[in-house]
Parts: structure tokens; C-alpha cells; sequence
């Protein structure tokens, strides 16, 4: 009789899993409601026992398009949403900069402009004429 009263309480005590939380930097909104952000982690090396950042990419979904390139976000881990998408956008930390499109201008390099002297082009010695053999010069 003690299994049967204890069925109804642990049914109603389910513990569910606390939702994994990430945050990092938006490296790419150009898709429609999704985000790829790059959430850096430092680890100890296993031989060589230096700190090491290692990255990792997120596909976040974000349903506003609120998002842009260099926000700084908190993602919150949830049920896949695509085949790659299986985090969403919890909250925008932090505004970035906004980013300023490369402009394609040419620009010629001289040595002026490094300030770093030019390079010096190895050049083969001139060979000397050879004389025949047999004929000396007299003086």
C-alpha cells in the first residue's frame, strides 16, 4: 500500500531540467529571425596545462529581428526549432557598435607608407668574358 501512495507524489514532484544559459557575441544576423553567436570559454590544456579560449557557434532563434551584429545576448536552450536552431534569444546584454561597411578603396603600399626600408633585389655578379684558351694577353 506504501508503492501505491507514493506513485501520485513523485508524478506530481517531476523534477524537469533547468534550461542550459549562454552568453556571447552576435557574429551574423543576416538570416530571417535567426542569429549565429559565438560564445567564447576558456579551458586548461590537457598537456600543456595553458588556458586556451576555445569558441563554439550557437544558432539562436530571435523572433523580433531584434538583434544585430556585435550585440552581446544571453541565449536560453530549448527544443530544436530547425536542424541547426535549438537555442533562443533570452535578452540583449549589451548594444554593439554599429558596424561600418568596408568600403573597397585601392590603395597602393610603397615603402613610404610602411616606413620600412625597400626591398633589395639579389642580382647575379656580371660574369667576366672568357678568354679563349690558349690566348694569352701580352704586354
Amino acid at each position: 500500500m506504501s508503492s501505491e501512495s507514493r506513485a501520485p507524489e513523485q508524478a506530481a514532484t517531476v523534477k524537469t531540467r533547468r534550461r542550459a544559459t549562454r552568453s556571447g557575441v552576435v557574429i551574423s544576423s543576416k538570416m530571417d529571425k535567426t542569429i549565429v553567436v559565438a560564445v567564447e570559454r576558456r579551458v586548461s590544456h590537457p598537456r600543456y596545462q595553458r588556458v586556451v579560449t576555445r569558441t563554439a557557434k550557437f544558432y539562436a532563434h530571435d523572433e523580433k529581428n531584434a538583434c544585430k551584429e556585435g550585440d552581446v545576448v544571453t541565449i536560453v536552450e530549448t527544443r530544436p526549432l530547425s536542424r541547426l536552431k535549438r537555442w533562443r534569444v533570452r535578452s540583449v546584454v549589451r548594444e554593439g557598435r554599429p558596424v561600418i561597411e568596408d568600403v573597397a578603396v585601392e590603395a597602393v603600399v610603397t615603402s613610404e607608407d610602411t616606413g620600412r626600408p625597400a626591398h633589395r633585389k639579389r642580382t647575379a655578379k656580371p660574369a667576366e668574358p672568357a678568354s679563349p684558351a690558349g690566348e694569352q694577353s701580352e704586354e
